[in-house]
């Protein structure tokens, strides 16, 4: 393996680590929407579902303590700003996270590949390589992020249909879909640039770009959204996403200035 690490090329060397992954996170989440389907026309019957359920429901996290308290935080705040509007403003965002789940398998299978790949080239002063590696999962991502971008705005409400009939959440949630799905280009690029960072032994700037993005700005911006109408919450998403980014290659840029005068 540390050959192949090494040797392989780098696109050859992702396309076999990959899949595996993605094949175990893809079974993980049709399951997870399966039985979301199965739960929403449950609760269709017996009403919405309050903060507390909704929460319940539909929290994920990421693998470190840290990660999971700075994604809690921002969850609660988001819902607890939407319930201001509504209780299907808040189911609304739930099911997003159910179907941004699926539709971005391929790049959470990436982000356990890139880490290991791009540590290991670092580590064995092989910097071309990791820099590669960046190149080729950055394109990648774009793709896919596009494609995504392109159902959520293509077919929303058959997306919310998966888990609702309730016009008022079709109607609410079209809207949503379209606007977040505007977000999905500029967060695969901080998905792929955060990862990166941490590979290269900056997981303080790593974590700062994590910080900014889930408590600088996406509950702050969706406050001061609030005022101009549920509708505007929603643009939370593309604006937190596309500074997070422009901050994640401003990062990266400033230490390429600094690698090359040592």
């Amino acid at each position: 393996m540390d050959q192949a690490m090494r040797d392989e090329p780098i696109g050859k060397l992702l396309l076999r680590m990959s899949p595996p992954v993605m094949l175990a996170l893809l079974i993980q989440s049709i399951y997870n929407i399966v039985d979301s389907y199965f739960v929403g026309k449950y609760y269709s019957l017996k009403g919405h579902l309050n903060l507390k359920e909704c929460l319940h429901i539909y929290k994920a996290g990421a693998p470190s303590m840290v990660m999971q308290s700075l994604y809690t935080f921002y969850i609660v705040g988001l819902n607890l700003i939407l319930k201001l509007f509504t209780e299907d403003a808040v189911t609304v965002l739930g099911i997003y996270y159910k179907l941004q789940t699926f539709f971005f398998i391929p790049l959470m299978g990436l982000e356990q590949v890139i880490l290991p790949i791009v540590s290991f080239n670092y580590g064995a002063g092989e910097i071309r390589r990791a820099k590669l590696v960046l190149k080729y999962t950055t394109i990648f991502s774009c793709g896919v992020m596009l494609a995504a971008t392109a159902v959520f705005w293509a077919v929303p409400a058959k997306l919310l249909g998966i888990f609702s009939e309730s016009e008022s959440i079709i109607q609410i949630g079209c809207y949503a879909l379209r606007v977040i799905g505007s977000s999905f280009l500029p967060l695969g690029i901080t998905l792929i640039f955060t990862v990166y960072l941490q590979g290269m032994n900056l997981g303080r700037e790593s974590m700062m770009l994590i910080i900014l993005r889930q408590v600088i700005l996406f509950v702050p911006l969706a406050w001061i959204f609030h005022y101009h109408g549920l509708k505007a919450v929603w643009m939370t998403f593309p604006v937190t996403e596309v500074i997070v980014a422009a901050a994640c290659i401003w990062v990266y840029m400033k230490e390429e200035r600094k690698s090359n005068k040592r």
